[in-house]
């Protein structure tokens, strides 16, 4: 599959609208009641992050409680689907990443369609992801990972917060580039992934750079690289996959959703 399609289905970005968040209420009035924020991951994550990072502003603009509640499961698709019944009444909110733009494409019988069910609020994160592997693992860079894997051809594991996640689909694209023969171990969500990762129970992730930088900066966990174009800012000496195989640059976003097709029911 080519990079640069990859890369625009984990991204989606031409779909998120410019709507303003927080949220209001009926004709623009202030909310009456609590928002609730449905995170269709478990707790941990980066999209866990993104969530409980605007419900504190949201919070404080709105002067009502905005609570986030994490619904893992099926891939992000128990959370969506309790999103797209709920009322369009502009009181739940879906925070999703990559699972917005493929499990159209990975589920048969979804109870909802994306498209049609969920309206874009905001795009609320664009983030590079890290490639670590836990420090026992006798590999320092992408060339020695990829070495280790072809020697003991299906031994080594990768965590990821499910199919069709951005930790997937960049695995598979590093082990497609490499050819390494190399096993998915699915999480409801990328924080469990980390913390089985910390306990040497997987080979090797790709993370968001919110969910492991302290744990990298700790040295609990060894960063071989990262996912973007180039280097990142935080970590300036860990090198780009890129630099070994030219191209490759995969993100994972965050992204506001709300129930019903049409994004004035935001507004």
């Amino acid at each position: 599959m080519n990079m640069e399609i990859r890369r625009r289905g984990l991204l989606t970005a031409a779909a998120v609208l410019a709507l303003p968040l927080p949220v209001a209420g009926a004709q623009g009035a202030s909310p009456q009641r609590a928002v609730r924020i449905v995170l269709p991951y478990a707790p941990g994550g980066s999209t866990d992050a993104s969530a409980r990072l605007i419900a504190t502003p949201m919070t404080q603009s709105l002067s009502q409680p905005v609570v986030v509640e994490n619904r893992p499961g099926a891939k992000g698709t128990i959370g969506a689907a309790e999103v797209a019944r709920a009322p369009k009444d502009r009181y739940t909110l879906l925070v999703d990443a990559a699972a917005h733009g493929s499990n159209h494409a990975l589920y048969r019988n979804l109870p909802f369609d994306y498209a049609r069910d969920f309206a874009p609020i905001a795009q609320l994160t664009v983030s590079p992801q890290i490639l670590a592997v836990h420090p026992s693992l006798p590999v320092n860079n992408v060339p020695e990972l990829v070495a280790l894997a072809k020697k003991q051809p299906g031994t080594l594991s990768y965590g990821t917060p499910g199919n069709g996640s951005a930790g997937h689909l960049a695995c598979a694209s590093l082990a497609w580039h490499a050819g390494m023969d190399v096993t998915q171990v699915a999480y409801r969500g990328g924080g469990p992934a980390v913390q089985d990762l910390l306990a040497n129970q997987i080979s090797f992730t790709f993370a968001s750079v919110t969910a492991v930088l302290a744990l990298v900066q700790d040295g609990k966990l060894r960063p071989l690289a990262v996912s973007s174009l180039s280097r990142i800012a935080p970590l300036p000496e860990i090198p780009a996959i890129s630099e070994t195989y030219p191209g490759f640059d995969i993100y994972e976003c965050g992204r506001a959703l709300c129930p019903g097709g049409d994004a004035r029911c935001c507004a």
